[in-house]
């Protein structure tokens, strides 16, 4: 009998963290029990892998070498701001903006 819980092997805490490390230059472990906890309470409300890698590149691009990279953490990311996080609007990176004023005449009028 199937029941509302997932299974802690059905949840890629692995992937999630390994993703944040690798697109944040961190060095979280995916096993620790705070870190699982975060991830599971998102995971129960029917979060799923591509929603914390969505959360992990919207505040990458915004704090990553910023005064908030110190934020680039498990506790923040899928804390209660989680939500919010997953459906602000990505910022623009440098290049991005540099990549539209070249292609947009508009931009140099």
């Amino acid at each position: 009998i199937l029941s509302g819980n997932p299974t802690a092997s059905s949840i890629p805490y692995k992937e999630i963290i390994d993703y944040l490390n690798k697109k944040a230059g961190k060095h979280f472990k995916h096993n620790t029990a705070k870190t699982k906890d975060f991830i599971k309470a998102r995971w129960n409300q029917d979060f799923r892998l591509e929603d914390f890698k969505k959360v992990i590149d919207i505040k990458t691009a915004e704090w990553l070498n910023t005064d908030s990279d110190k934020y680039l953490r498990p506790e923040t990311l899928f804390g209660n701001k989680f939500e919010g996080y997953l459906n602000q609007k990505a910022e623009p990176t440098g290049i991005d903006q540099l990549e539209r004023m070249k292609y947009d005449e508009s931009y140099w009028d």
